[in-house]
């Protein structure tokens, strides 16, 4: 039997429960250590998974669990720097959306898993839904006419990020679902946002 993969999940908030549970639920695969700084967050850890190790310290979570694998699921301002260390430390790195805060460091760890040899995934989950695949199917078996436009509305908000705009936190999903169906880039884009912002009016403006 292969040996089991080791997977290390740094982030225990918002998302990385859901991703602890999907790993530990893989076959041929394991979830030694989690990382976070919230020790309130690493003692709920434990009292469900009391075989995972908690830490608080990346290096050291990097250095000292014999990781296969990383998954980053942190606010995103740290998504760069653990991804880049992760790299660094000859891990494969999987990271929540959005990649990183800017498209420099986006190229950058691309550029660096592509030099170590290492998978570098973003977590576009909803790629991997029965709907999206289902369109996916139906285009590409021809059973409908050639695709000039593509609509999408975000209609539930999730989350508010305090660290990230709305076209870095929510549109990656769109964006990823049109690219993989198109198979190409678009010809042209539009986008309209409001603001939900309590300090200000909602106002709707075009962003492109």
């Amino acid at each position: 039997m292969n040996k089991p993969l080791s997977i290390g999940v740094v982030g225990y908030g918002y998302w990385g429960p859901n991703l602890v549970r999907n790993f530990k639920a893989v076959p041929n695969c394991k979830v030694p250590v989690v990382c976070d700084l919230n020790q309130s967050r690493l003692k709920h850890l434990q009292t469900i998974y009391p075989d995972i190790a908690p830490e608080t310290d990346v290096p050291r979570f990097l250095s000292e669990y014999a990781l296969d694998a990383v998954i980053v699921a942190t606010p995103v301002r740290h998504h760069f720097p653990i991804a880049k260390a992760s790299l660094l430390a000859g891990k494969h790195t999987f990271i929540e959306k959005p990649m990183a805060s800017s498209s420099e460091e986006c190229e950058e760890l691309i550029a660096l898993a592509q030099e170590k040899g290492l998978t570098l995934m973003v977590g576009h989950t909803f790629l991997y839904s029965p709907p999206v695949q289902k369109v996916v199917e139906i285009i590409r078996n021809g059973d409908i006419g050639e695709i000039r436009y593509i609509n999408c509305r975000r209609l539930n908000l999730g989350l508010f990020q305090k660290d990230i705009n709305v076209a870095w936190d929510l549109a990656p999903h769109d964006i990823s679902v049109i690219l993989y169906i198109l198979e190409g880039l678009p010809l042209s884009v539009n986008c309209r946002g409001n603001s939900h912002s309590p300090a200000a009016s909602k106002m709707s403006r075009p962003c492109a």
